[in-house]
């Protein structure tokens, strides 16, 4: 096979995730990923389960396909230690030698600025995949890179002039701001969907698709951080009810109802919907550690009565 010929299965590995994610929505378990895509009728890997650096055997060249974080240990937080700032993700390299062959592979992709695709690790086999990347700032001392994205449309195959690199590097620091912003999004709702066995904590309804997970504070709030006890699984009907404050909860998990929605008569998506969960309590988590902070719920539920004119 020749260059081109990876560019191809590069830009099919990256059409196929396009697709996967358009189906999925953007936390894909690694069954999902596992199943790989397909160039000119061969099978082909996105990634490996063992290592996080990853180029398939029967790709030509020298650089990686992708990237992996290491996956958070049950019951620990996805880590924001890369999110802090707008420069990109930092990635650690493999082992104790950058001249490694797979901390290659990275090296290479910096050298010849190919797009690759950063799996990071949202929960316990769960990735957001990112691209496409590109590796900047190799650093075989402190044994780390950064990873940078841009927008799927601007990639070219390496080699292809560049016209403005002033504007390519403010586009790719606005593009990655706006991947880790998602990221936070994501790593947010898998966990607390998680906490709440994927079920909304209002009316236990089961399919993820239509599950959100609603910030108890906002997180415009200074302390509306995206952790698990400052959040509900709540499914599309209830996380806008809890939203518009025509739902609230008490700090001892009982739901209420505003007076509004109570004097209404309306067809079943508003009795049975809504008012039928008034005086009833919230689903918890099972461990207690994820459970709803309670002097957010009061904070909350006082923003309610106020709006609801309880």
């Amino acid at each position: 096979m020749s260059e081109h010929e990876g560019w191809a299965i590069r830009k099919a590995a990256f059409d196929e995730l396009s697709r996967l994610v358009a189906h999925h929505g953007p936390a894909l378990p690694w069954q999902v990923i596992a199943q790989g895509f397909q160039h000119a009728n061969e099978p082909f890997h996105f990634a490996s389960k063992a290592v996080g650096i990853f180029k398939p055997q029967r790709m030509p060249g020298t650089t990686a396909l992708s990237v992996k974080t290491v996956i958070p240990r049950k019951g620990r937080s996805a880590r924001y230690d890369d999110l802090a700032s707008d420069d990109g993700f930092i990635y650690r390299l493999q082992g104790d030698d950058a001249a490694s062959r797979d901390n290659l592979l990275l090296l290479n992709a910096q050298r010849t600025a190919t797009p690759i695709i950063y799996f990071y690790g949202l929960a316990p086999s769960v990735y957001q995949p990112i691209w496409p990347v590109f590796v900047t700032d190799f650093d075989p001392v402190n044994l780390c890179c950064r990873l940078v994205a841009d927008d799927a449309e601007a990639v070219q195959e390496p080699g292809t002039f560049v016209a403005d690199a002033l504007m390519q590097r403010i586009q790719r620091r606005y593009v990655t701001v706006e991947a880790k912003r998602r990221v936070h999004q994501q790593a947010f709702r898998v966990q607390v969907l998680d906490a709440y066995a994927k079920r909304c904590a209002i009316c236990r309804f089961p399919r993820t698709e239509l599950l959100d997970a609603a910030h108890i504070l906002p997180d415009r709030d200074v302390r509306g951080e995206p952790e698990v006890p400052n959040g509900l699984a709540l499914c599309r009907l209830h996380h806008g009810a809890f939203d518009q404050d025509f739902l609230g909860i008490r700090p001892d998990g009982v739901i209420e109802i505003s007076p509004e929605l109570l004097a209404e008569r309306d067809g079943p998506t508003l009795e049975h919907g809504l008012k039928s969960f008034h005086g009833k309590l919230i689903h918890l988590p099972a461990r207690e550690a994820a459970r709803p902070n309670r002097v957010y719920l009061e904070e909350r539920y006082e923003h309610f009565r106020a709006v609801a004119g309880n």
